[in-house]
């Protein structure tokens, strides 16, 4: 971890992995640190190339006509036949390459993997071949930002499904871009230049799954690819756990963010969107890092200890509130697009065996609260309502629960995709 100082502890071999840490262990659990303190925990092991066949994940392949997943997938693709325009900016420009348009391509990719219809492939290969070269080279800005790197995640889904390296290409330049990217002193990156020092959990979601899945498919990215997202989770986690089991938004080392306590750097509330990329990030992790590694089984505690604590603050409808633990308070309200990523996480938590089968019921009682949720339009069309507005960390309680509730949603629509796809 550039920039990282190891204080405390000593190292500990064993199982040809070496943990460097601050006086806790891998597997210990994640309380907060004092500052400065830095959990680094690295792979000694040569890495290999991993099986990328996944588990089926207990469901089957074909999902339905009138499956909402097909609906809202089919209801994109007619929408926005460029998928770079999918979300626009304040003067209504296409956003291009950033993650509100690839975290849709992502759930249309699920989607694809449950019907792989031609269609949906050539939509996600338009979209990318529009940045990438055929000789490999990318048209992207270099702006320090996370949200630019989420949509990488087709350049290596696409390379599973053509083989044609281009894309395995356009993965090393976004993985070598990280080399430069800035980091607090701890070694965590920060989430964009514009908010120095600050770790979100918005951020994991936006790159770890990237570099967990592309340290699988090319060796050449050696331990960096695995340590990196668990150092990189562990040192957030550590941070921002809260006595409930839940995470906080975000961290500002520096203190200095206008929504950071004066002791601790932390954010006042936890948000459910922003725990629901953590959620995601953790199950679509797990499955790339090799059983060998120091920090799987810490990931993988972290993701259990996580679901127990977000079953017990779903609502009585089966969605989750805005701001998760505050259900109680009047102008609390349920929100759709972080409720359909926990729906997504622990779904597929159970399908792959992190979670035991009980919490299948839990999956299922927040799809069913999301299907409320959804009206169809004039021409027949599904509507997804109340998905919260994009949003940066907030200082207060009132202004989480003040944010404006949006129809199909750029995030709503990822919710919904992938709850569908994992569920239908």
């Amino acid at each position: 971890m550039g920039g990282a100082t190891q204080t405390g502890g000593s190292p500990s071999t064993g199982g040809g992995t070496t943990v460097v840490d601050a006086g806790i262990s891998a597997d210990a659990p994640l309380t907060a640190l004092p500052d400065g303190a830095v959990v680094v925990i690295q792979s000694d092991a040569a890495p290999a190339k991993l099986d990328l066949a996944l588990p089926s994940d207990g469901v089957a392949e074909t999902l339905a006509d009138d499956s909402l997943a097909v609906r809202f997938a089919n209801l994109i693709l007619a929408t926005y036949p460029q998928a770079a325009s999918i979300s626009t900016d304040n003067l209504g420009r296409a956003r291009g390459w950033d993650y509100n348009n690839g975290i849709v391509l992502h759930g249309i990719q699920k989607v694809y993997e449950r019907r792989p219809d031609p269609k949906y492939l050539a939509y996600l290969k338009t979209f990318v071949d529009a940045y990438v070269s055929a000789e490999g080279a990318l048209n992207i800005a270099a702006t320090q930002t996370l949200d630019l790197i989420q949509p990488a995640t087709l350049l290596l889904f696409l390379y599973e499904q053509t083989k044609d390296a281009k894309y395995l290409k356009g993965a090393a330049t976004i993985r070598q871009r990280l080399d430069g990217y800035a980091k607090n002193t701890a070694g965590g990156f920060w989430h964009k230049d514009t908010y120095p020092n600050q770790m979100w959990l918005d951020g994991i979601f936006m790159v770890q799954p990237f570099l967990a899945k592309y340290g699988a498919l090319d060796a050449t990215c050696g331990a960096y690819c695995f340590d990196t997202p668990v150092n990189q989770i562990t040192l957030l986690a550590s941070h921002t756990k809260t006595a409930n089991g839940l995470y906080v938004h975000a961290w500002d080392e520096s203190k200095a963010a206008t929504w950071a306590d004066k002791t601790t750097g932390l954010s006042p509330e936890v948000w459910d969107r922003g725990l629901g990329w953590f959620a995601m990030a953790l199950v679509d992790i797990l499955p790339y890092l090799p059983d060998s590694h120091a920090g799987k089984a810490t990931l993988l505690a972290t993701f259990t200890s996580l679901a127990e604590a977000v079953k017990a603050v779903q609502g009585p409808t089966g969605l989750f509130y805005q701001v998760m633990d505050k259900g109680t308070l009047a102008d609390n309200w349920v929100e759709t697009s972080g409720s359909g990523m926990f729906v997504y996480a622990l779904k597929t938590g159970v399908d792959r065996g992190y979670l035991p089968s009980s919490y299948l019921e839990v999956a299922q009682k927040g799809f069913a609260g999301l299907k409320p949720k959804i009206t169809n339009d004039a021409k027949g069309q599904p509507v997804l309502s109340d998905s919260v507005a994009g949003m940066s960390v907030q200082n207060t309680y009132a202004l989480y629960v003040s944010q404006a509730k949006l129809t199909n949603s750029p995030h709503g629509l990822c919710g919904i995709l992938l709850a569908a796809s994992a569920m239908e």
